[in-house]
């Protein structure tokens, strides 16, 4: 599935999707509430950002910031699910996102990408970890192993292409940051 593993409290993610809005607290239903994640029409305006305290109940204490985005393609063999990471779908669209290789945008590069939340539908909208510390005192799904290749070490990564991709997690992972790479987060720790 992919050739190893950082544990989300040993990243946080640089975000590049825009600076968070007046909005610090999740939504009443929380981020995954049926009335406006996974859902077939957007409830808030696209690129929502909103910014979080997660105060170290549970995972790293530190803000958090999760998008609101569309989701585009979907790859075949792997539906969405949390911890998923997605980049951009479409050439015209900075909010629609996707987690097939074979769909990815790469002229936006490999620093513009969103960790899904939850299991979500093609062209369904819903919120993303965007930046920040990984909000699992929210979203318990997004706590625990993410996916790398190349051998993540201590600092910055980027977005790339799992050798094999798999439900787990995706086809895209965490990698090396090369000199033509983009930052998409960093890590206290090298992968496992």
């Amino acid at each position: 599935m992919s050739d190893s593993v950082i544990d989300s409290e040993l990243i946080v993610l640089h975000n590049t999707w825009g600076s968070p809005g007046p909005e610090t607290s999740q939504p009443l239903s929380g981020y995954t509430g049926t009335s406006h994640h996974n859902v077939a029409t957007a409830a808030f305006p696209l690129g929502t950002i909103v910014r979080v305290y997660c105060d170290g109940t549970v995972g790293q204490p530190g803000f958090s910031e999760l998008a609101y985005l569309q989701l585009g393609t979907i790859d075949a063999t792997n539906s969405i699910h949390a911890k998923h990471i997605c980049v951009p779908d479409s050439a015209t669209y900075w909010y629609k996102v996707t987690n097939d290789v074979s769909s990815a945008n790469a002229s936006a590069g490999e620093g513009h990408a969103a960790i899904a939340i939850s299991d979500m539908t093609t062209a369904y909208y819903g919120w993303f970890w965007v930046g920040g510390v990984c909000p699992e005192q929210y979203i318990t799904a997004l706590g625990g192993d993410y996916g790398t290749a190349g051998s993540v070490a201590v600092g910055a990564f980027t977005v790339v292409a799992l050798a094999s991709s798999g439900t787990t997690y995706g086809d895209f992972g965490l990698g090396v940051l090369t000199a033509t790479s983009e930052s998409f987060g960093s890590a206290l720790a090298a992968d496992d």
